[in-house]
């Protein structure tokens, strides 16, 4: 799936619209392929496990998940969301995105609203909810024009993003947490 994009605005003469081809498969992939390695770092805790603080300050790892899951719930209804074509490359914002959350240096404090409550945990069901945002995320991207502005309130920290690079943004923030989910296994180990 891929689609030609313009870029400019509808007063520009033609020659200064920039043309880019659009091939949203690939990072696609890589969405697929971390929210299947959360399922399955997930699937390698105890219940017991997963719900155990590893250390001082830090998330079990069911509260990882269930971050996780809150940040990405929802996503495929946004997406289905039509919105307006943005007036820029659409993935102008990717690097730096990538650059960010791929920085395990770096603390980061969460939005309350996807700040995982603090309960314990159980198992299946944390599995199953991942497995089922999962599957809609990944249909809806491959379904709908990533070149549009995702309708985000201008309040979210996100607005301004188009769908692309909120695929982005979930293929980067679901990389940080299975890095973080690694370092907790090793600790309870």
């Amino acid at each position: 799936m891929f689609s030609v994009q313009n870029y400019g605005n509808e007063n520009s003469s033609k020659k200064s619209i920039k043309k880019r081809i659009v091939m949203p498969k690939e990072i696609i992939n890589q969405l697929e392929a971390a929210l299947g390695e959360t399922l399955e770092l997930l699937s390698s805790f105890t219940e017991k496990e997963m719900n155990t603080v590893p250390f001082e300050g830090s998330w079990t790892a069911a509260q990882v998940c269930r971050h996780l899951y809150k940040s990405e719930s929802g996503m495929d209804e946004l997406f289905y969301t039509a919105s307006k074509p943005v007036d820029r490359d659409p993935e102008e914002k990717a690097r730096e995105l990538k650059e960010t959350f791929l920085n395990f240096d770096i603390k980061m404090k969460s939005p309350d609203f996807i700040v995982p409550e603090e309960k314990q945990y159980e198992k299946k069901e944390l599995e199953g909810s991942l497995e089922e945002a999962k599957q809609k995320m990944i249909d809806a991207a491959k379904k709908v024009n990533l070149t549009e502005v995702a309708p985000l309130p201008d309040v979210h920290p996100l607005q301004g993003l188009t769908k692309l690079e909120l695929v982005h943004f979930v293929t980067y923030h679901t990389l940080r947490h299975n890095h973080q989910l690694k370092k907790i296994r090793e600790k309870l180990q």
